[in-house]
């Protein structure tokens, strides 16, 4: 058995790593970490874990530094992480780790997106961004991996095959977004009762998770716009990207190369054709899974095509992809307690 620990464990992602952990067969919880919860028990927080842990208690950080562990998630606020990054690879541990704080490559373009200077611009180059789908085997072999940014994985995902064959020429990309994105220390902006049964758009242009697209499908920024919108949803993503093909296609052509791409990969599917209800994903069809959703429709003129993508924003959009870059970390079959199916009607 591995030793994991969790920190941020109080939060929504944390909250879902420990559930994930709760299954897993060859990884176990050896702490979970909170500095404002320390000492109260685990299920006060997350009462569906009660079963799973009736006697676990949150740690503190100091606690958790003196406890042995071969892996940690890091589920903290951005900026809060390379500290903590840095103290456990000088110890030989390895870390997954969910905030922003390595996602980006290149050090100029953090204080672009985030308005800062990033605090150890070294483990950039250190890092691994965490899509499995993208970076397997640099994942496999790598002891530093990054979180994804939820909004960035539904749209590099939907949108890869295209981009890796060319076919991009311009894209216009609307992500409507679930309650659950805005964490667990709500504002008046992401706190639910403000946003249910509304439509509000938030970033009309762009939005940070827009660096991740950039540099994982390297397409020039210029190609995007990125359209933020808040749904009276509490878990999902769905990305609707209106694009510009750069040659004419037939539709058959576009199921070849997204057949070519999803082909072995295990939380990929593609939508059917028909009946034309099910054929652009609705996040509901993934709910509480790590499996992704992607359809598209051409347009008669053959340049104009409508792709659709839809994940649950705490599995594959967080939680779900790093314990899937956990096993890889770890040598295990990479969908070990990840198997579990979506829930639905939810």
């Amino acid at each position: 058995m591995f030793r994991i620990i969790v920190w941020g464990a109080n939060g929504m992602a944390g909250g879902e790593l420990l559930r994930l952990l709760a299954g897993h067969p060859e990884l176990k919880l050896e702490g979970a970490v909170s500095r404002s919860k320390a000492g109260q028990p685990v299920w006060h927080v997350h009462p569906h874990l009660r079963q799973d842990f009736p006697s676990e208690t949150f740690i503190s950080p100091e606690e958790a530094f003196g406890r042995d562990s071969h892996l940690v998630f890091l589920a903290l606020p951005h900026g809060s992480s390379w500290p903590v990054i840095e103290q456990y690879l000088q110890q030989k541990v390895k870390v997954v780790d969910l905030s922003a704080d390595v996602r980006l490559s290149n050090p100029e373009d953090y204080v672009k997106w985030y308005g800062s200077i990033h605090g150890a611009p070294h483990l950039l180059e250190r890092s691994v961004y965490g899509l499995p789908e993208v970076h397997r085997e640099e994942i496999r072999g790598a002891d530093l991996v990054s979180g994804v940014g939820c909004n960035a994985s539904c749209s590099i995902l939907g949108l890869f095959p295209l981009a890796r064959e060319g076919l991009l020429e311009d894209a216009r990309l609307e992500l409507r977004v679930g309650s659950s994105e805005g964490g667990s220390n709500p504002n008046t902006g992401s706190h639910h009762p403000y946003r249910s049964r509304t439509l509000r758009v938030y970033e009309p242009f762009r939005h940070r998770h827009l660096a991740e697209i950039v540099q994982e499908l390297k397409t020039p920024e210029e190609l995007f716009t990125m359209t933020m919108t808040a749904a009276g949803i509490v878990r999902g993503v769905q990305m609707l990207a209106q694009v510009r093909l750069a040659r004419k296609m037939k539709e058959s052509e576009l199921w070849k190369i997204y057949r070519k791409y999803y082909q072995g990969e295990p939380f990929m599917n593609l939508c059917p054709a028909r009946p034309s209800h099910l054929r652009l994903p609705d996040p509901r069809f993934v709910m509480g899974s790590n499996r992704v959703l992607t359809g598209f429709s051409l347009h008669d003129d053959g340049y104009r095509l409508i792709v659709v993508s839809a994940i649950d924003n705490l599995m594959k959009g967080a939680s779900g992809s790093a314990l899937q870059c956990a096993n890889l970390m770890f040598g295990l079959e990479e969908t070990s307690g990840l198997e579990m199916r979506p829930l639905y009607p939810a």
